[in-house]
């Protein structure tokens, strides 16, 4: 097992990682991923309610609570300050994100900056909507490398889904002199790991094909989203943490942070008619059916941009300092535990 640094004076147990959204999808599998990995770490976490902090406590020996909100910035700075490292998995929220960055700093050193947080967000910024939605994969687009695309994806318009949060996370992190890291997954498949939340919004298609009777796409289906499964996602936050961590000036020099700080997991790519087909096929249902722009919306206010849309991510980086995907058979992942997923 990979130790969380060589510095014998930073061994694992002396080690303090501040998660929040650890009730979550993404952040409960992201504590269960680090926990199974490094049993000796110390966990603080960040958790609203006290029943859900005794519930993770009995699960989770050495994980403290830290009873607040993400609207609580004092106590996101001062928690943060005592922290090696913080991962948030606790969604765009900017403020609370620089606070935590705020608490990273009163610790960082001069220099270049160490990479020391690891914010969750997500590639819906590469969606252009001043392109129409067709369901569709246009002929002129192609994958995104999070490294020959790097600066790019970091100055697509504000007001695109996430951008505006990652750029201002980016900025105030570069300012402040902490080294932020950005972790983009694609489509999540699979259960979750975690103790709390065991399943994410990919069971609302398939509810939505079990009470319509039949399976649909927008067009001819043909919009591809990247995928990776759950405890990939988990497991590549871990190893970057790892990386992050490791000492020495040149493993450090190679893992990117804020601007050079955006990395993608990918494990594939599929399309929104090879999924609606495997729904049609487990339910038995026929021929899947095309539906126009306004029906999707029609079934849901997002429905066109989440069955119409999609946009392809090479994890590059990840690649590169050594990480690999373990979950590939996304047929499986559909199905884990008698899951409904789609």
């Amino acid at each position: 097992m990979m130790s969380l640094g060589r510095d014998p004076k930073t061994t694992p147990t002396s080690r303090c990682v501040f998660l929040t959204g650890v009730t979550g999808f993404v952040g409960g599998t992201i504590l269960s991923c680090l926990l199974k990995a490094h049993p000796s770490v110390r966990v603080k976490a960040l958790i609203r309610e006290e029943r859900d902090a005794k519930e993770l406590q009995s699960v989770y020996s050495n994980l403290t609570p830290i009873i607040g909100e993400l609207s609580s910035l004092s106590l996101l700075i001062s928690t943060a300050a005592e922290a090696d490292f913080v991962i948030h998995a606790g969604g765009d929220n900017v403020p609370a994100v620089c606070a935590m960055i705020d608490g990273l700093a009163s610790r960082t050193t001069t220099g270049s900056p160490m990479p020391r947080l690891i914010s969750l967000t997500g590639p819906r910024s590469l969606i252009d909507l001043s392109n129409p939605i067709t369901g569709n994969l246009r002929a002129s687009s192609r994958p995104w490398s999070d490294i020959t695309d790097a600066h790019t994806i970091l100055n697509v318009p504000k007001d695109r889904m996430h951008a505006g949060a990652d750029q201002t996370i980016v900025a105030h992190s570069t300012a402040k002199g902490v080294g932020t890291m950005l972790v983009s997954p694609g489509q999540l498949w699979g259960r979750g790991k975690g103790h709390l939340k065991k399943e994410s919004n990919a069971a609302f298609y398939y509810s939505t094909v079990k009470n319509r009777g039949r399976a649909f796409v927008i067009g001819e289906g043909t919009a591809t989203w990247s995928w990776s499964s759950i405890g990939d996602l988990g497991d590549a936050v871990v190893f970057l943490m790892e990386q992050a961590l490791k000492s020495g000036s040149e493993r450090r020099g190679q893992v990117g942070v804020n601007r050079d700080g955006y990395y993608f997991v990918r494990t594939g790519d599929l399309s929104m008619m090879e999924r609606a087909k495997a729904v049609s096929e487990r339910l038995g249902l026929g021929e899947v059916e095309s539906v126009s722009v306004d029906a999707a919306r029609e079934i849901h206010p997002f429905g066109p941009i989440m069955w119409g849309c999609g946009e392809r991510t090479r994890s590059d980086k990840l690649l590169e300092l050594g990480w690999r995907p373990k979950e590939t058979d996304w047929k499986a992942l559909m199905e884990e535990r008698e899951g409904e997923r789609a």
